[in-house]
């Protein structure tokens, strides 16, 4: 027990990168993500340092913790504790592409906390993650989205976004 994994890899986004980086907050990903509905404890929509959400995906509970969100950098990395099976960190950093896309990096750090989450950490190797990266790619892909997105305001555009980055 007490396996630890962790990847790093990128998907691309057909969106400028202060559009691409919403899709990875908890508002964001319920426009791509099927049965992604977060309960938002704090911190407004859940895009706020400190926020805290709970999700239930697929009986895969977790609660979240906004460690840092940086609209300007369009970086984000959450605490993800999944109590049954296990814990660590996602980061998210978005950047152009340089043809009007995004490459969307991603990496994952996790501990098994039981057995269950041992056994499905032994799993997540490099392969599945690559994998999930490009269903992920895939998913976004097919919501057909507009941009900007709906949650997203004209006073709540990132600095990054209004500098034409």
């Amino acid at each position: 027990m007490n396996r630890s994994v962790a990847h790093t890899g990128t998907l691309h986004v057909d969106a400028a990168p202060e559009h691409a980086f919403q899709l990875f907050t908890a508002p964001g990903e319920r426009l791509w993500v099927d049965g992604w509905d977060p309960e938002v404890l704090s911190g407004g929509d859940g895009r706020a340092r400190g926020a805290v959400f709970i999700t239930d995906v697929d009986g895969d509970k977790a609660y979240w913790i906004v460690a840092d969100f940086d609209a300007e950098a369009l970086r984000a990395r959450y605490a993800r504790i999944a109590p049954d099976t296990r814990a660590g960190t996602v980061e998210v950093f978005a950047r152009s592409d340089g043809a009007g896309g995004t490459e969307v990096e991603v990496t994952y750090e996790l501990t098994a906390l039981t057995d269950e989450g041992d056994a499905q950490l032994a799993e997540f190797d490099s392969e599945a993650f690559a994998g999930m990266l490009a269903d992920w790619e895939r998913m976004i892909r097919d919501a057909d989205l507009e941009y900007p997105l709906p949650f997203i305001t004209a006073g709540e555009t990132s600095r990054a976004a209004s500098a034409g980055r």
